[in-house]
C-alpha cells in the first residue's frame, strides 16, 4: 500500500472512531488501522496533527458542498434555496456530531482543530463573505447586522446537536440526538428556522 493510500486509510478510520466515541486515543487509531503507534505518528507527526487533517478534510468537503448547493439552486426561490442549505447543514451536523463534539468537548483536542469550525463558518473570510452576499440578495436587505443574524440562524443546526451532547455528557452520543434524527422533528425544525430567517 502506498503512502498516500495509508494516510487516507488512517484519516478515514480516525473519522469513523471519532463519530463513535468522545475519547479517541492514538492507540485506538493504531489498532483500528492494524498498525503500531509509531507508524501512525510517522505519517502525521502526532495525534493532534492527524485530527487537524481530519477536520480540514471534513470542512473542505462541507464548503464545497455548500458552494455547489448555491450554484445548482441559483434559479430557485429564496425559500427553496434556504431550505436546501438548512437541510444540508442539519444533515451534516447529525452525520458529524461525533467530530463536532470531539472538537468542542475534548481537552486533548488541539486548539487549532477546535477553532476550525468557528474560523470557517463564523468569522469574516472569503467563504462567509460569499454566503453574506448571497443572503444579502435573497433577503433584500443591506443591513449588515440583519444579514449576520440570519446567517447565524442558518448555521445554528451545527450548534443544536452539540448543545444536546454537552447537556447529556454522561450518555452515549447516539441516544442524545435521536430527536434530531426524527423526520417529523426535522421538518418542524427546518420550517421554524426558515420562518425566522425569512421573517
Amino acid at each position: 500500500m502506498r503512502n498516500l493510500e495509508i494516510k487516507k486509510k488512517i484519516i478515514s478510520e480516525t473519522k469513523a472512531l471519532i463519530s463513535q466515541k468522545r475519547n479517541v486515543t492514538i492507540k485506538d487509531i493504531a489498532d483500528k488501522c492494524y498498525m503500531n503507534i509509531a507508524s501512525v505518528n510517522y505519517y502525521f507527526g502526532s495525534k493532534e496533527l492527524l485530527i487537524e487533517q481530519v477536520v480540514d478534510e471534513v470542512i473542505g468537503q462541507l464548503k464545497q458542498e455548500i458552494i455547489h448547493l448555491l450554484e445548482i439552486n441559483q434559479d430557485k426561490t429564496k425559500s427553496e434555496l434556504l431550505e436546501a442549505m438548512i437541510t444540508y447543514t442539519y444533515n451534516f451536523s447529525l452525520e458529524n456530531i461525533g467530530l463536532i463534539s470531539y472538537l468542542f468537548l475534548n481537552q486533548d483536542s488541539s486548539e487549532r482543530a477546535g477553532n476550525q469550525l468557528i474560523e470557517t463558518f463564523f468569522s469574516n473570510n472569503s467563504f462567509t463573505q460569499m454566503i453574506y452576499e448571497k443572503l444579502n440578495v435573497e433577503v433584500k436587505t443591506i443591513e449588515p447586522m440583519v444579514i449576520y443574524a440570519k446567517y447565524m440562524i442558518l448555521f445554528s443546526s451545527f450548534a443544536m446537536p452539540l448543545f444536546i451532547s454537552i447537556a447529556s455528557n454522561n450518555t452515549p452520543l447516539n441516544s442524545q440526538i435521536e430527536t434530531f434524527k426524527n423526520e417529523t422533528f426535522r421538518q418542524y425544525f427546518i420550517k421554524e428556522l426558515l420562518r425566522l430567517i425569512e421573517g
